[in-house]
């Protein structure tokens, strides 16, 4: 494909997340593959990667023992998920692939969450803020870095992560049941995961969330047995996002003061 060609593709990657941010719903599903462990291992200190080390000892021991003892399989996989403990506030970035014939674009996105509120920025390539979102108590706000205006509506079915285009394990916990095709705890990056692969209408999807935070780890999409797209998250911090995060453009204090 030209370069010029690519430049335009992946451009329109990222004004499709603000679409979605506006108003139009992206919708996935999701599956977990079960291999009938049952074990869970506590990562090392070097496998955190980025995460405070005392928090994530913290989640992964409440976690540890609320499924050691358990046989993680598609009838149990969304009560387990809803029941692992996970932070209330964090900061991750999403990497999100898009894969069509001959190619493939990236998206680049940070995530911040506090307080039942979430920030999503979309990043170009030299990782540059070009679009910000925040959601909070069933409003959505909007605007181009730079601006000193937004565009503010009812949030309606949008989560935070799919204005970024990322599942959640909220997603996996409200899928129809009978999608659920296998599901297992497993260990990836030295990490325990809960493994999920749903079916539906051709399309396969398959999540995993870490049972050390409780948060969505990856995320992967296929129809008819080709990758359409590949979500990657990294959690950065698990401390506090600031309040500048939360602030709309030309006001002086946050969001939470308006709601």
């Amino acid at each position: 494909m030209p370069n010029k060609q690519k430049s335009a593709l992946i451009g329109a990657l990222c004004a499709f997340a603000m679409i979605v941010t506006l108003g139009l719903s992206f919708i996935l599903s999701s599956n977990l593959f079960q291999d009938g462990k049952s074990t869970l291992v506590l990562p090392s200190d070097t496998e955190q990667q980025g995460m405070i080390d005392e928090q994530t000892e913290d989640f992964a021991q409440q976690n540890e023992s609320k499924i050691a003892q358990i046989t993680v399989d598609p009838s149990n996989v969304q009560a387990v998920i809803a029941s692992l403990s996970r932070p209330s506030s964090y900061s991750c970035s999403v990497t999100n692939t898009l894969y069509w014939d001959g190619g493939a674009g990236t998206l680049q996105c940070r995530q911040y969450a506090r307080d039942g509120a979430y920030r999503v920025e979309t990043l170009n390539g030299d990782g540059v803020i070009t679009q910000v979102q925040l959601q909070y108590d069933g409003k959505i706000y909007a605007w181009d870095a730079g601006s000193s205006t937004y565009y503010s509506g009812q949030a309606g079915s949008f989560s935070p992560g799919e204005a970024a285009m990322l599942p959640t394990y909220e997603t996996v916990c409200e899928l129809p049941a009978d999608q659920i095709q296998e599901a297992e705890l497993t260990e990836l990056s030295g990490q325990p995961m809960i493994r999920v692969t749903a079916v539906q209408d051709g399309r396969t999807a398959e999540y995993i969330v870490s049972a050390v935070t409780g948060l969505l780890y990856s995320a992967s999409f296929s129809e008819d047995g080709t990758r359409t797209q590949f979500i990657q998250t990294s959690v950065l911090s698990l401390e506090r996002p600031a309040d500048n995060l939360f602030t709309l453009p030309g006001q002086n204090h946050t969001i939470f003061v308006d709601a």
